[in-house]
């Protein structure tokens, strides 16, 4: 059923319903909070997906703060389950650091989001290496949020060749 909700949501986002969209991925949360209660190993990264999705819905709405939580508890997920599984989440690591990044800088936290933002970047350069077609463009993406953070704390915006 927490599957069906989260689609739901999904749905909603797509309507533009986006007030309603932030309900329907909240209640989605509440069902796969219980459901990791039961049983961890197969519902935490459900979870973490759907905080993330929890995370974008806020942020549409200017929810900066709450937004911000709630990506930072994604990452803290998805971080717990590259110790154990990296080839299966990684790639969703640094895209939650993408969001994250984008948060802060969102909110002036300039040297925050460069930190979040670097690690983005080079997950993303490691993923090309194995994957060129799947992850150029998440990896160009991950250069310009980059190279803007650089810029905002007033550092050379020259990165390095892809590797």
């Amino acid at each position: 059923m927490a599957r069906e909700v989260g689609s739901l949501g999904i749905r909603l986002l797509n309507l533009n319903w986006h007030e309603e969209s932030l309900g329907t991925t909240e209640k989605s949360i509440t069902l796969y909070q219980s459901l990791v209660e039961k049983n961890p190993a197969s519902y935490i990264p459900d979870l973490a997906r759907q905080l993330g999705s929890l995370s974008v819905r806020l942020l549409n709405l200017n929810q900066h703060t709450e937004s911000l939580s709630t990506a930072q508890e994604s990452v803290t997920l998805y971080r717990s389950l590259i110790d154990k599984n990296p080839t299966s989440y990684t790639p969703d690591l640094a895209r939650e650091l993408s969001n994250l990044g984008i948060q802060l800088s969102n909110l002036n936290w300039h040297m925050e989001s460069l930190e979040v933002n670097q690690e983005s970047f080079l997950l993303y350069e490691a993923l090309l290496i194995q994957n060129p077609t799947l992850y150029s463009s998440e990896r160009d993406v991950a250069c310009h949020h980059l190279e803007k953070c650089l810029l905002h704390v007033g550092r050379d915006t020259k990165l390095p060749d892809s590797a």
